[in-house]
C-alpha cells in the first residue's frame, strides 16, 4: 500500500469518517514511515487554524471588501445574459 492511500484513510479519521483501514493499521505506518507523520502533523495544525478560524468567523476587513464589491454592483445586479454583458463585442459569430 502507498503512503498516498495511507494518508486518504489518515485525514478520513482525522474528520471522524471510517477510514477503511484499522487504527492498528495506520498506527503502524506512523511508526514507520516519517512522511505520513508530519503529513499529519500538518493537516492537524490546519484543521486547527481552520475550526479556529470558522469560530472567529470573517474578519472586518474581508466582510467590509464583501460589501464595497457587491456595493459596486448594487444589490440587485442583473445575472449576464448573453455574450453582449460578457463584454463581446457583437456577440458570437456563426
Amino acid at each position: 500500500m502507498r503512503c498516498a492511500q495511507f494518508r486518504t484513510a489518515l485525514s478520513a479519521r482525522l474528520d471522524g469518517e471510517p477510514s477503511g483501514l484499522s487504527d492498528t493499521r495506520l498506527d503502524k505506518h506512523l511508526a514507520r514511515c516519517t512522511g505520513c507523520r508530519e503529513w499529519l502533523e500538518r493537516a492537524e495544525r490546519l484543521r486547527g487554524r481552520v475550526r479556529t478560524s470558522a469560530a472567529e468567523g470573517p474578519s472586518p476587513e474581508w466582510s467590509a471588501g464583501l460589501l464595497a464589491g457587491l456595493g459596486k454592483q448594487g444589490p440587485f445586479a442583473r445575472a449576464p445574459q448573453g455574450p453582449q454583458d460578457a463584454g463581446l463585442a457583437g456577440g458570437v459569430e456563426r
